[in-house]
């Protein structure tokens, strides 16, 4: 019965080992290392991103934001100087509308609406892939004080579902 025992305990061991040397080698994108493309790029440089809407500051949020869910992600280092690849984004439009009204006739929640477009290219220039994202987030205007500090918000929620489906997009595309 020992021996019996011993023999099963071989061949499970040999079975094991045959299995992890002929198997598939199935790869999780993200999870095994940094990058895409296999690992060619690596790094990444992204500087403001370029506003032409008429909204002063949102280059501002949307750049601060977007880069910290890119760095949050692990899969780039973020403004190396030897990066491997340039993002470049540009704010194309910010729509500010009115969602909601007191019964006064008040505006007391607007909605802001950002279209992105995000350019990624080699260190030499070389184009790789364009991609555009729009999203929308409400915020409330009923408090002048605050109105500022809520649209603010509002922007920086937006461009953190932007970069985080710009990631998801990269871990499906490579």
């Amino acid at each position: 019965m020992k021996e019996l025992n011993r023999r099963l305990g071989w061949i499970f061991l040999m079975a094991v080992v045959l299995l992890s040397v002929c198997s598939c080698g199935y790869q999780m994108v993200g999870l095994g290392g940094r990058g895409i493309y296999g690992g060619d790029i690596t790094s990444l440089s992204m500087g403001p991103f370029k506003n032409i809407t008429y909204e002063p500051h949102a280059s501002l949020y949307v750049t601060d934001t977007f880069s910290q869910e890119v760095l949050s992600a692990g899969l780039f280092d973020l403004n190396r100087p030897d990066a491997d690849s340039h993002l470049q984004g540009i704010i194309k439009q910010i729509l500010i509308r009115p969602s909601s009204m007191s019964a006064q006739g008040i505006v007391i929640q607007k909605t802001a609406t950002i279209d992105v477009e995000l350019v990624l290219s080699k260190r030499d220039g070389t184009f790789i892939k364009r991609w555009f994202f729009s999203d929308s987030e409400p915020y409330n205007t009923n408090d002048i004080q605050a109105e500022d500090f809520n649209k603010r918000n509002a922007f920086q929620t937006i461009s953190a579902r932007m970069a985080r489906k710009f990631i998801a997009a990269l871990l499906v595309d490579y």
